[in-house]
């Protein structure tokens, strides 16, 4: 710590005398400085984040909300843990599949359709792996078939396995025990 400690004298013009003493800590006063400036640009950059997810948070529900405006569900599907939605977007139908299962990371995909498509003509049947359309104890409905026609034209006819990451992870431990 570096201390300084002056003492001098001042004259006027009237010979008036003056005695000043100046004490300085510069160490520590060092130390405070820079300890303010330090919390202050902490004060200040919270301040800056939490501006800017106040305003991403707002610019996301302002999207999702203008999205939705646009978006008309023609169809959806639940079985289990897994969905299907099919809602048309302009001339595009958008079809979004989810699963709570933690190995099927999600799908989407479009189809270009030339006019507007009503929901009767989205079919969305569950199957389990044999094929079958009727769920049972061992047996899971986990296969979502997704055919949309336009004008009495099958357009796309998709197939969305909820289970073919876990079947091909049991694959790889399959063929990783057989060397």
């Amino acid at each position: 710590m570096v201390e300084i400690d002056f003492t001098f004298t001042i004259n006027d013009s009237n010979d008036n005398q003056f005695d000043a003493e100046l004490y300085l800590e510069s160490e520590n006063l060092m130390k405070k400085r820079v300890i303010i400036s330090i919390v202050m640009a902490m004060i200040i950059f919270c301040g800056v984040i939490l501006f800017l997810e106040h305003k991403n948070t707002y610019d996301t529900e302002k999207d999702a909300q203008n999205s939705m405006d646009d978006e008309v569900v023609l169809a959806s599907s639940s079985e289990g843990y897994n969905s299907v939605v099919v809602y048309q977007l302009n001339n595009a139908l958008i079809v979004s599949a989810e699963s709570e299962a933690a190995f099927f990371d999600g799908a989407r995909y479009e189809v270009e359709t030339q006019g507007n498509v009503d929901s009767s003509d989205i079919d969305i049947v569950w199957t389990n792996i044999g094929g079958g359309t009727e769920k049972t104890e061992d047996n899971d409905l986990i296969i979502a078939e997704i055919k949309i026609s336009e004008n009495g034209k099958l357009i796309s006819d998709t197939k969305i396995n909820f289970a073919k990451k876990a079947f091909d992870a049991l694959e790889d431990v399959l063929k990783s025990n057989k060397r």
